[in-house]
């Protein structure tokens, strides 16, 4: 926040996008949504917002076209709810620069939200703590409370229970978008919750994470949700297949998808490999590191 009173009351922050370590459904909940237990991890791929404070309402601009601009996105609904809930009689302009792919599984638009709530409790000084910031994230979407806090953490009942979790290593990973976006809504449709199947346990991947190097954690990324995704977009296991080729430590495919991540030894691998993909033509392919 500017502290000279003669300049315009702003402040930029960035929204990091997440990837999913490790997902797995433990069954359908009575509200509709689903039980999970998931590992999201922060990265270094980031949206950039600016917030000014105007008189009244909510105004949106964005550098993507196909972002909706009205009351119907994420951002403007977390605006919002700061305005009502806290009874500001202000508004705030806001203009959002998007990096993070829509529909790849990476978690943009909630994390656009989180960092909507942070920016305007800090630029009114409303003075919520992550808790209650967390509360207010819950009302808007079930990833949201992960990015209050961001970082490494546990998430389950549909996403909101959250707990941080220790990362011993930085992890450097290749992210290769196909450019199909998918709606998250559609692949949770078309899961079947198969209870026979044996769960996969996730106290071995939080002992990975403290313990391991990369080649150890590698072998355990895992997503309960790519069977249904490949079902529902079969182009999509070509793409996992001509990752195959390289020597990652893992691979796997974020969320609902489409964005795939591959876990490498190092920067250089990364590197390395990001320079090959980047010539098959087959999406938009990126080097991150965890925050």
């Amino acid at each position: 926040m500017n502290k000279n009173n003669h300049k315009k009351n702003t402040i930029s922050l960035k929204a990091p996008a997440k990837i999913n370590l490790f997902l797995e459904i433990l069954g359908k909940r009575d509200d509709g949504y689903h039980e999970i237990e998931t590992i999201m991890q922060e990265i270094d791929l980031a949206d950039n917002l600016q917030f000014e404070e105007i008189q009244e309402g909510v105004k949106l601009e964005c550098n993507d076209k196909n972002i909706p601009l009205d009351q119907d996105n994420l951002v403007c609904k977390a605006a919002n709810l700061i305005l009502k809930e806290c009874g500001i009689k202000k508004g705030v302009s806001i203009n959002l620069e998007k990096k993070i792919p829509v529909g790849a599984g990476l978690g943009g638009g909630s994390s656009d939200a989180a960092a909507t709530l942070k920016a305007l409790n800090s630029l009114w000084g409303v003075g919520l703590n992550d808790g209650e910031l967390m509360e207010f994230a819950a009302k808007l979407g079930s990833d949201i409370p992960f990015f209050i806090k961001g970082k490494t953490s546990i998430c389950s009942g549909r996403g909101e229970k959250i707990s941080p979790v220790e990362v011993r290593n930085k992890m450097n990973y290749l992210i290769l978008f196909p450019r199909v976006h998918i709606s998250t809504e559609t692949i949770y449709k078309n899961l079947k919750i198969d209870l026979t199947k044996k769960r996969k346990d996730v106290s071995f991947f939080l002992d990975a994470l403290k313990y391991s190097e990369s080649v150890g954690i590698g072998k355990l990324l895992f997503n309960r949700l790519e069977e249904v995704i490949f079902t529902t977009y079969p182009d999509l296991l070509q793409v996992k297949h001509s990752l195959e080729f390289f020597d990652f430590c893992g691979l796997s495919i974020s969320g609902s998808g489409s964005a795939f991540f591959g876990l490498c030894k190092d920067r250089h691998q990364a590197e390395a490999i990001k320079s090959k993909v980047e010539l098959s033509g087959t999406g938009n392919v990126f080097v991150v590191t965890n925050v």
